[in-house]
């Protein structure tokens, strides 16, 4: 796809191109491609299906993860870290943001600047858009965004469209019902932005703010699928006939202020047991977890159930967006298992800076 011929990014900002001085960097899905995107998903179905011929390919490479959102969830960190070690590279993990220099005033990109002196690649997440990009952009190694602001968390729609391929065969003609607290959800939004890249998919939303003209504001300009709107519902029982995907986000409680909208709100985006096994059968429920009461635990020991599926789909999948980011982005199925090994195991001048000790 052409720069020219690109959607818009779904923050509104100008983009700065992924590939620079021989590495590419992953700060969103606006500058990929379709081809991009089935590339790496065609790499993460072979991670998965041979993951021994890729345990040495990054053998060398430092990983850094830095995440400067204050955040009790570590799933996202933890899923970088594995992947760096299945792929035989050694990880640099910045601590409590707070206990560092940015505790006391220093910006990211100039604490980031100097762990890329340290590493090969950065994975990054920031509470506020723009700043990944402007990390990207100080750094002379590749950058992975790990979710940033309220739009953007590009590895986890990979996961979500390697999860959905898998399943159904293709992305096209795909129609998918996009529940929960979408204002505020990065991987509604960057989900999005992905599924543009698509043919023929229609895309259904429920937004639980419940404010119809603000809703469209924010989900219209981020759904502009081959030609095609989004199509608003009042509940998840009013699309379920309508879609094969159904896509559920947290509908976050600090978001109402009193219970009794929260549970107004929820109630509108409740996945229901009973409704699916009585409307539909052939049904896929995702989520991204962490989950609330939109998901009860009551559809975990059903087949509707890929949210489970989808998590562990997340490691191979990081382990493809690193591959690439460090430019060792081949397929290996044509290769013996013993020559690939052979081949991955030396390890790689992978530090790119030249520092003066």
């Amino acid at each position: 796809m052409s720069q020219c011929n690109r959607p818009p990014p779904v923050d509104g900002r100008p983009r700065t191109p992924s590939l620079r001085a021989g590495h590419q960097n992953l700060v969103s899905l606006d500058d990929w491609s379709r081809g991009d995107i089935e590339n790496l998903l065609d790499v993460t179905e072979d991670i998965r299906m041979h993951p021994s011929e890729f345990a040495y390919s990054l053998a060398g490479a430092l990983v850094c993860t830095a995440f400067f959102e204050p955040s009790t969830r570590t799933r996202t960190r933890l899923s970088f870290e594995a992947a760096a070690h299945r792929l035989g590279a050694k990880v640099l993990s910045m601590g409590d943001m707070q206990s560092t220099r940015i505790g006391l005033g220093e910006s990211a990109p100039d604490t980031l600047r100097m762990a890329g002196y340290y590493a090969d690649i950065v994975v990054a997440r920031h509470s506020q858009d723009g700043m990944v990009e402007q990390m990207a952009r100080a750094l002379d190694v590749p950058v992975v965004n790990a979710g940033e602001g309220l739009h953007h968390h590009p590895t986890q729609t990979l996961i979500d469209l390697f999860t959905m391929r898998k399943h159904f065969g293709t992305l096209d003609g795909l129609r998918v019902g996009i529940s929960g607290g979408l204002r505020y959800s990065r991987a509604a939004k960057s989900l999005l932005a992905g599924l543009r890249a698509f043919r023929d998919v229609r895309v259904h939303v429920v937004d639980a703010v419940g404010d119809v003209d603000a809703a469209r504001q924010e989900c219209v300009p981020l759904t502009q699928i081959a030609g095609a709107g989004v199509q608003e519902h009042a509940s998840v029982a009013d699309m379920l006939g309508q879609i094969d995907v159904l896509y559920a986000v947290r509908v976050q409680r600090e978001q109402y202020r009193d219970a009794a909208s929260y549970e107004s709100q929820l109630a509108r985006c409740r996945v229901d047991l009973c409704l699916l096994q009585g409307l539909r059968s052939d049904i896929v429920v995702m989520h991204c977890l962490p989950r609330g009461g939109e998901l009860p635990q009551e559809v975990d020991d059903t087949p509707f159930n890929h949210y489970f599926r989808q998590a562990a789909n997340g490691v191979a999948v990081r382990m493809a967006v690193l591959q690439r980011c460090l430019g060792r982005f081949r397929l290996t199925t044509a290769v013996p298992m013993a020559e690939s090994l052979r081949l991955d195991i030396r390890p790689a001048p992978f530090i790119t800076t030249s520092v003066a000790w």
